[in-house]
């Protein structure tokens, strides 16, 4: 246990409750007025262990929001969950600030009263999947950052913490103070009735104008929020590097065919429907889509030169497969604008030769992936040449170095795209908004900044590999920051690259999962599940799909007791087909699939395996059971 009392800061969230409309107001702001809302359920997390180590240390917790005065609500809540005070902050300027201008201002207050011991973020947030604002707050403070934690030990003035990545944890020692984001499936989370909420009254309530006085930060004894808030001050859109441009609908082109009737006919009939759609067409069932959907090449380009403009791309700590993928797309937007491109790779995590191939005409190799370290190396780096745009995986570590580096250049932070596009020398990205629809971002930043969904890039086909010009950055160990156990996860390519995937809802209890590998193994396919599957812990974290988890685009989808909540569906948006079971017909799913079948899943399932097995025939099916 900790040997003096914590000063615990916890910065919370108002979100729409469920889906929203994504629209934009006549401002050009993501319309949410009229919604009904709530406490963000990572932020609930956040609350629960503010109160619980203040509580345990004899300390005290503190909840900050920014938003509209409606907003007083989750702080109310907070309160009544324990929180010892609350600070609202809310004015009409910041409406529409995006990532960076939001981390300033809740910087700003969260250290108005001097710096916390601790300052705790929710990992996400169900209606912009940023999972940034943490990483910046700590990169303007001059903080460590770790996250998301599962669990959470105070020890001196260290904190032992598990962090939970994609497909594996690490433990982990961090100095205070310190920022943490937290996990959902780390505690239980705050929820208060709301005949228990305290008044509106006792919150203390900032607006702008209240920041800019003297405050202490971690960096210097005595600074100012305004040094924090960048230059001028400015908020909300006017003060914001990265805008949403326009909101488009996502192209509804499922028509359903929904079947009714005993097990075997719906299976008989469904398997008829998918045949007819040629879902089976080249479809290799071991090898999924890297071997049975070629396509384009990768955009060939010359040696880079200095003058010409340069795309920058992290190769961290990731799937091969994502980082082929995403150089492939690097490659066709520097081809665009006769750019070349540069391949940041961490130790040897990449063959340099193979990075050639898939894209890169130059490659820095990083002493250390260090996340903060590692940043400052690059900042240093890039303040040399001014690349042009910088991408990464939508991954914590890719996430953790952008936002670090969106700072730094007060460029911002495109987060979770799902496509890219030049429009002059301007970035823009796609991102699911909610109320099935896509939102447009563009950056006004320098340099461009963002990360990419990889699992929804095409795969391209390799070019001639070269030998590139390679260069080797020394990177420092970060002193705030100790890690034990590290290893590499194995499970992202998998699911991101499957031909076939079985998303799986809380319909199908875990006790009865393997009353799935019959099919799963026929079809060579991976699982996947909703976020409430794995927040109950019932398959890893790195099988959730969703708009704050991962995003597939293989040829079948089949859906599994998956009730039809649209930031599921958001991840799946681009299968080919989607197949889905349930029994209720009244289910949302059977509004948005291809294919679906009115029935339970354990009795359909051992016709569809019979009816898929004459389908596929005996092709390699030896091979396909062994090496599952």
């Amino acid at each position: 246990m900790t040997g003096h009392p914590l000063r615990v800061t916890a910065l919370v969230k108002q979100v729409p409750k469920g889906d929203h409309s994504g629209r934009l107001d006549a401002d050009g702001r993501l319309e949410r007025s009229g919604a009904v809302a709530e406490m963000n359920p990572w932020c609930r997390r956040a609350v629960a262990q503010a109160v619980r180590l203040a509580g345990e240390s004899g300390g005290s917790s503190t909840v900050v929001t920014m938003g509209p005065p409606a907003a007083v609500d989750v702080l109310r809540e907070a309160l009544a969950w324990g929180a010892t005070s609350a600070i609202q902050l809310s004015d009409p300027v910041l409406a529409g600030s995006d990532c960076l201008v939001t981390a300033r201002a809740l910087a700003a207050t969260a250290v108005l009263d001097g710096t916390p011991d601790l300052i705790l973020v929710g990992a996400s947030s169900v209606d912009g999947s940023t999972g940034a604002v943490g990483a910046m707050i700590a990169e303007l403070l001059g903080l460590p950052y770790i996250g998301p934690a599962l669990q959470l030990e105070p020890v001196g003035t260290v904190f032992h913490a598990t962090v939970q990545h994609d497909d594996w944890t690490e433990s982990v020692e961090v100095e205070l103070p310190a920022v943490v984001a937290v996990a959902e499936r780390s505690c239980d989370p705050c929820k208060a009735p709301a005949d228990s909420w305290p008044p509106a009254s006792v919150v203390r309530r900032l607006t702008t104008t209240d920041l800019l006085q003297p405050v202490s930060t971690a960096s210097t004894a005595e600074g100012r929020a305004d040094e924090l808030l960048g230059a001028g001050g400015r908020w909300g859109l006017q003060g914001s590097p990265t805008k949403v441009a326009g909101v488009r609908p996502l192209a509804l082109s499922r028509e359903p065919v929904i079947f009714r009737g005993t097990p075997q006919v719906q299976a008989a009939r469904a398997v008829a429907e998918l045949l007819a759609r040629g879902c089976f067409d080249e479809l290799d069932l071991q090898h999924g889509l890297e071997d049975a959907v070629p396509a384009e090449p990768v955009s060939n380009n010359s040696w880079p030169l200095p003058q010409r403009p340069e795309v920058v791309v992290l190769v961290g700590p990731g799937p091969d497969l994502g980082v082929r993928a995403l150089l492939g797309e690097a490659a066709v937007l520097a081809a665009g604008s006769d750019a070349t491109v540069t391949a940041i790779r961490t130790g040897e995590s990449a063959d340099a030769r193979e990075l050639s191939s898939w894209g890169a005409d130059a490659v820095l190799t990083l002493r250390s992936d260090e996340p903060r370290p590692a940043a400052a190396a690059l900042g240093r780096w890039m303040a040399t040449r001014s690349p042009w745009i910088v991408l990464g995986a939508a991954s914590r570590w890719d996430r953790e170095v952008l936002a670090r580096l969106g700072v730094s250049f007060g460029a911002g932070l495109m987060s979770d795209l799902v496509s890219l596009s030049v429009d002059g020398i301007r970035l823009t990205g796609l991102k699911p908004s909610g109320g099935g629809t896509l939102a447009e971002i563009v950056s006004h930043g320098s340099p461009q900044i963002a990360t990419v969904r990889t699992g929804l890039l095409p795969l391209r086909s390799p070019r001639a590999s070269a030998q590139l010009p390679h260069a080797v950055l020394a990177v420092d160990p970060d002193p705030g920051i100790r890690r034990t156990d590290r290893r590499t996860g194995g499970e992202g390519d998998a699911l991101d690259r499957a031909g076939v995937v079985i998303g799986v809802g809380r319909g199908v209890d875990p006790s009865q999962y393997a009353g799935l590998e019959p099919l799963r193994v026929l079809l060579g396919a991976e699982l996947a599940a909703t976020r409430k599957v794995t927040d109950q812990g019932w398959l890893p974290h790195g099988r959730q799909v969703g708009i704050t988890g991962r995003s597939v685009s293989p040829r079948i989808y089949l859906a599994v007791g998956v009730s039809g909540n649209q930031n599921h569906l958001a991840g799946a948006s681009r299968a080919g087909t989607v197949v889905a079971i349930n029994s209720d017909p009244a289910a949302p799913i059977f509004a948005h699939c291809d294919v679906g079948l009115v029935a339970d899943w354990q009795e359909v399932m051992p016709h569809l395996v019979e009816q898929l097995g004459l389908v596929t025939g005996p092709r390699d099916r030896e091979r396909r059971v062994t090496s599952v």
